[in-house]
């Protein structure tokens, strides 16, 4: 069996490539995150980038083709990389902005080792884009099934297959009219597990569209990039797109807590304006302010101001921030109004010069919503304990092939989490002698209330057939010492292989496999079959 697991381990997405016109005007983003199927490209904005497009490198003042999108939400790109291509994380990435603008399609994370809010697939995109042109009908999406299976030689763990069903569909000016509609669904169970359609069905994005005009009315499930981190809203919202300003209002209800299904108790009401501005350099600056009411069985829950501002005037410096400022509260069951700073979230980029960038991050946000992802232990340790507080990272290209890049991260004490330091730092090559492969080496210290200890490793990869394969090897060693005295040390190794079968039909797995100091193993195989049109 554990052959066969090998065998099927050899497969994993690698997806087609499309070009477009290099002219107009550019858009800068950076290397957000690498996975053994994509590159992940964080932009302030992806207005004016498709699905399909290609995105470039910019070396000695001229653009070099590196990768093409697969998928894009508001503010990142899922990539494939173009033949001989090594990407390397926090690298500048160019892409050409086209007037056009299509709905937005899912994200795919099927395999990450970093989480994806779905509050942070809206931030930052209110650089609006205007075009006259008569309507055009488009239509894509795709369809896939996905196995993680989890076992071990524990007879105290049972063997677990969960298997998951995604489908999107986007359909763009339907028949030439100003309708579109777009849908994200995803369906996972347990073998052997019985469980209601309310645990299983995620809802992601359940959307009608009309624009008439500068006048945009949607109906069903969606996120405002207006107000990003307010998250989604099942109702109905209102929007006017002016030239400098931007107003709108909306009426409905939040998702559920723990299911994030449909729940009518919760019903919310709220109305935004916004201010944009873009000078003749190709920066912008965007302000929205909103006022949010919202009740829980028709009782007032929360009532608040909510502010998000971007700014990118200044050359090589971007600046992103929301804040919720609280207007109602009780005390001693008696209503009053207060003004109470209860979530921060800070995000500022600066590149020095050309070989060096960094970034300062300050999240303070509350009831982020998490897809779910692909992960182990470890990893969803790391995400729960580095997510929150201050972050800095950088990132330097000392020598052509070379890159140096690290973070180090710091979350004070509240009244539900204790003090969490983190730093982490890698050594990247990008093209080793004679076999042409990248190879990076891994550092992480991880210090909190209950454990601190290390993790380190290096990772192999190269393509093969023109990038029709993709091959990676990976293997980390941790250890950790928690509070309560025990102490785990695990070897972790990861393989993984991708294959293009046809142009837009995708065979992806991976296998991971682990070993701690008390001979206990355990296995993860990942299969995903992906087909879009």
């Amino acid at each position: 069996m554990r052959i066969l697991q090998l065998l099927a381990a050899t497969l994993l997405t690698v997806i087609s490539v499309f070009g477009q016109n290099t002219t107009g005007e550019t858009n800068k983003g950076f290397i957000s995150y690498i996975s053994s199927q994509n590159v992940y490209v964080r932009f302030n904005s992806t207005n004016g980038i498709h699905t399909g497009d290609t995105l470039f490198l910019s070396e000695n003042n001229k653009l070099v083709p590196v990768m093409t999108v697969s998928n894009l939400s508001s503010i990142s790109c899922v990539c494939t990389k173009l033949e001989k291509y090594i990407p390397v994380k926090n690298s500048e990435i160019v892409a050409i902005i086209h007037k056009k603008q299509l709905s937005t399609p899912e994200v795919q994370i099927e395999k990450s080792k970093e989480a994806v809010a779905i509050n942070d697939l809206a931030i930052e995109n209110i650089q609006k884009q205007k075009n006259g042109r008569l309507p055009i009908a488009k239509v894509n999406g795709r369809i896939s099934v996905s196995s993680y299976t989890v076992s071990s030689n524990d007879s105290l763990v049972p063997t677990t297959e969960r298997l998951k069903y995604n489908i999107s569909l986007n359909i763009n000016k339907i028949a030439n009219t100003g309708l579109s509609a777009e849908t994200y669904l995803s369906y996972t169970h347990k073998l052997g597990e019985s469980a209601t359609m309310q645990e299983n069905l995620r809802i992601y994005n359940l959307a009608l569209k009309y624009e008439l005009g500068n006048n945009n009315l949607i109906l069903g499930r969606k996120i405002n990039p207006n107000m990003a981190n307010i998250g989604a809203v099942d109702g109905l919202q209102y929007q006017h797109e002016g030239k400098a300003f931007s107003y709108g209002a909306l009426i409905g209800s939040r998702p559920d807590t723990y299911y994030y299904s449909f729940n009518p108790t919760l019903l919310q009401a709220g109305a935004f304006i916004g201010h944009h501005f873009q000078n003749s350099k190709g920066g912008s600056m965007n302000t929205t302010a909103a006022i949010f009411n919202q009740t829980n069985n028709l009782v007032t829950d929360r009532r608040f101001l909510y502010i998000q501002h971007s700014n990118s005037l200044l050359h090589n410096l971007d600046l992103f921030g929301s804040t919720e400022i609280d207007l109602y509260g009780k005390v001693n069951n008696q209503l009053t109004t207060t003004f109470d700073l209860t979530s921060v979230y800070l995000s500022l980029r600066y590149r020095p010069i050309k070989k060096l960038s960094t970034a300062l991050t300050y999240d303070a946000r509350k009831n982020v919503y998490y897809y779910e992802t692909y992960k182990n232990y470890i990893d969803s340790l790391l995400d729960k304990e580095t997510r929150q507080g201050l972050r800095f990272q950088f990132n330097y290209r000392p020598l052509r092939f070379l890159y140096w890049g690290g973070t180090a991260g710091y979350r004070m004490a509240t009244t539900y989490s204790g003090v969490s330091q983190n730093a982490n730092t890698y050594l990247t090559y990008t093209q080793l002698p004679w076999i042409g492969a990248s190879l990076t080496g891994d550092f992480t210290w991880l210090k909190t209330d209950y454990t601190s200890g290390l993790i380190y490793g290096g990772t192999l990869s190269r393509d093969f057939i023109k990038g029709k394969f993709y091959t990676e090897l990976s293997y980390r060693k941790v250890d950790y010492t928690f509070t309560s005295s025990k102490i785990l040390n695990e070897q972790i190794g990861d393989i993984s292989i991708s294959w293009q079968i046809a142009k837009k039909l995708l065979l992806s797995a991976d296998f991971e496999g682990s070993i701690d100091s008390d001979d206990n193993m355990s296995e993860r195989l990942y299969i995903n079959l992906t087909q879009r049109f």
